[in-house]
């Protein structure tokens, strides 16, 4: 008889496959918003936002996106080669006007950096100000008795 278990390496291509589907179905439910609504902004930033909202609402759990999600970050480096083809092509370009694309591009990561900080800075602090309003559900019903 078939079973899954037998073929550990097949399952965990499976459910990376199937977190990688859903993840892809999250960014095109942003590009049916941002088509409709004709938003000015990405399709990838909506469908970030979206699963942000689910996550944090407890709609989704982490462990349905995790596999999929490490696996697009472990190959992140793979979206960065066109790039380095395209810089190849446009050589000229790049050595007449280089120095405003790197000017763009240094500005362009500070200020990203920068919003990262803010947006971890902030993160924690909400995280924390959660935790310190958070009770322990059961610490009403227990009575601490001092002594006998």
């Amino acid at each position: 008889m078939f079973s899954l278990k037998q073929y550990p390496k097949f399952t965990h291509l499976l459910k990376t496959a199937a977190q990688l589907g859903l993840l892809v179905l999250i960014w095109w439910i942003g590009a049916l918003i941002q088509r409709s609504l004709n938003l000015p902004i990405s399709a990838g930033v909506i469908g970030l936002l979206l699963l942000t909202a689910a996550l944090l609402s407890g709609l989704f759990k982490l462990q349905w996106i995790k596999q999929g999600s490490d696996l697009i970050l472990a190959e992140l480096v793979l979206f960065f080669v066109p790039i380095v083809v395209g810089l190849i092509k446009y050589k000229a370009l790049f050595l007449t006007q280089g120095w405003q694309l790197i000017v763009a591009v240094v500005l362009g990561t500070v200020c990203v950096m920068v919003c990262t900080a803010y947006c971890v800075f902030f993160g924690f602090k909400l995280e924390s100000k959660f935790k310190t309003h958070k009770k322990p559900q059961d610490a009403s019903n227990h009575k601490i008795v001092h002594g006998k």
